[in-house]
C-alpha cells in the first residue's frame, strides 16, 4: 500500500478463494509480539463474535508462510518481513451470481467495466470485507508494538442503527479500560447496546440492514508526527480507513459540526497542564496542521448499512440491458459494524506505527511536552 513511508502492506485473495493473506514489512527486525494476545485481536473481526454477524463461519487462523518464529513462551519473534494466509473454508460460490444482475451498491457492476472477464465472479472478490481479515492480522501486530511504545489504540461503536452511544464527543475522552471492556460485549458500545439490539432485531425481522459509526481514540502520542498536506497525518489516515470496505466518511475531533462553530469558540486554547502544553479542549482531534499536538487523537467513521437485504431490489440485466428486480441471497451481516471496530484499529495502528519508525528512522525527535 502505498500509504506508508516505511512499512510496506500487501493483502492478496479474494473473498471465495482459496486463501487470503497479507505480507507485511518494513517492522523492526527482533521484535516480539504475544501470540494469545494477537490470536485475541483477529476473534474480534470474526463473525459470530458479535450480534448479528454473517452465517459464513471461519476459523480465520492465521498460518504463518515467513519472518515468525514462534517460542515457547507464546511469543512470536518477528523478521522484518512477516507473510501470514488465512483459508477459505466456508465457501458456497452458487450463492453469489451477480455477474449479470449486479446488486445495489455492490462492486459487481463497476468490476465488471473495469475487469471485464476478470470482475469478481462471487462473494465481492477483492472488494468484500472478507478483505479485512489479513488487514487485522497485520493491524494486531501494529497495535502491540505500539503498546510497547505506551502508545493505545482503541475503538468502538458510537452510533449503530440509529441508536448514539456514548462518545469522545460528550466531552470525555473514554479510557483504555473501558473501551477494551466494551470489545467482550455482545456489541463493542459504551453505552445504548440493548437500545441498538432491539432496533437491530427488528430490522433483521424486515430483511433489512442497518450502519453504524466506529471512533477511534489514540493516546499516548508526542507532538510531532506527520506532516504538511497529503503528508499529513489526517490524510493518511483517511486513506487508510477509506481502505476498508463500506466506509463512507472519516472525521477528526468535532469533524463536520466545527463547520457551523465560530473560530474563537473551534479553538483550543493553549494550557500548560503537570508541565506539560496541552489544550483545555480538543475540537481538533490532537493533530494541528496534520501533526500531532500531543493531545488524544480523535476520529469518527462511518459505515453503510450492509448492501445486500433480503428485500426485492432493482437493478438491470447486463446481458439484455433491460431493467428487472432481484432478491439476494447468501450470508451477509444484517450490520458489519461491530465486526469493523477490530478493522479500524488496524487501519489506525498501522498509519501510527510507520509514523513512529519514520520519525526514528529519521534520527527526528518528537517532544512530549
Amino acid at each position: 500500500m502505498k500509504i506508508f513511508d516505511v512499512l510496506n502492506l500487501s493483502v492478496y485473495g479474494q473473498s471465495h478463494s482459496e486463501e487470503i493473506g497479507m505480507v507485511l514489512s518494513g517492522l523492526p527486525h527482533g521484535a516480539t509480539v504475544d501470540a494469545e494476545e494477537l490470536r485475541r485481536f483477529t476473534e474480534r473481526r470474526k463473525s459470530g463474535k458479535y450480534l448479528f454477524s454473517t452465517p459464513r463461519r471461519e476459523d480465520d487462523a492465521a498460518v504463518w508462510d515467513f519472518g515468525v518464529t514462534e517460542s515457547d513462551n507464546g511469543k512470536l519473534l518477528l523478521d522484518s518481513s512477516v507473510k501470514a494466509h488465512i483459508n477459505n473454508t466456508n465457501v458456497r460460490k452458487a450463492d453469489y451470481g451477480y455477474a449479470r444482475t449486479p446488486r445495489p451498491s455492490h462492486a459487481d457492476y463497476v468490476s465488471a467495466v473495469k475487469d471485464g472477464d476478470n470482475a469478481a465472479a462471487s462473494g465481492g472478490g477483492r472488494f468484500s470485507g472478507r478483505m479485512t481479515a489479513p488487514l487485522v492480522v497485520a493491524g494486531g501486530i501494529a497495535v502491540q508494538l505500539l503498546a510497547q511504545k505506551g502508545v493505545n489504540v482503541g475503538a468502538y461503536i458510537g452510533e449503530l442503527a440509529g441508536v448514539k452511544g456514548k462518545s469522545y464527543l460528550d466531552g470525555n475522552v473514554p479510557s483504555a479500560d473501558e473501551i477494551a471492556l466494551a470489545h467482550d460485549a455482545a456489541l463493542p458500545m459504551l453505552s445504548g447496546a440493548e437500545e441498538a439490539e432491539k432496533v437491530l432485531s427488528e430490522t433483521a425481522r424486515r430483511g433489512d440492514s442497518a450502519g453504524g459509526i466506529v471512533e477511534c481514540v489514540v493516546t499516548g502520542l508526542p507532538v510531532g508526527l506527520g506532516d504538511a498536506m497529503t503528508e499529513g497525518l489526517e490524510s493518511k489516515l483517511s486513506a487508510m480507513l477509506f481502505g476498508i470496505p463500506g466506509a463512507k466518511g472519516v472525521e477528526f475531533g468535532a469533524g463536520f459540526s466545527i463547520s457551523s462553530m465560530t473560530g474563537s469558540r473551534a479553538n483550543d486554547p493553549f494550557v500548560i497542564r503537570n508541565g506539560k502544553v496541552a489544550t483545555s479542549t480538543n475540537n481538533a482531534g490532537g493533530i494541528n496542521g496534520g501533526i500531532t499536538n500531543g493531545m488524544p487523537v480523535t476520529m469518527r467513521v462511518a459505515f453503510r448499512p450492509t448492501p445486500s437485504v433480503s428485500l426485492p431490489q432493482r437493478t438491470v440485466d447486463l446481458d439484455t440491458m433491460t431493467e428487472t428486480e432481484i432478491t439476494v441471497h447468501g450470508r451477509h451481516d444484517v450490520c458489519f459494524v461491530p465486526r469493523a471496530v477490530a478493522a479500524v484499529e488496524s487501519a489506525v495502528a498501522l498509519v501510527i506505527l510507520d509514523e513512529m519508525l519514520k520519525t526514528e528512522n529519521n534520527g527526528a525527535v518528537a517532544h512530549l511536552t
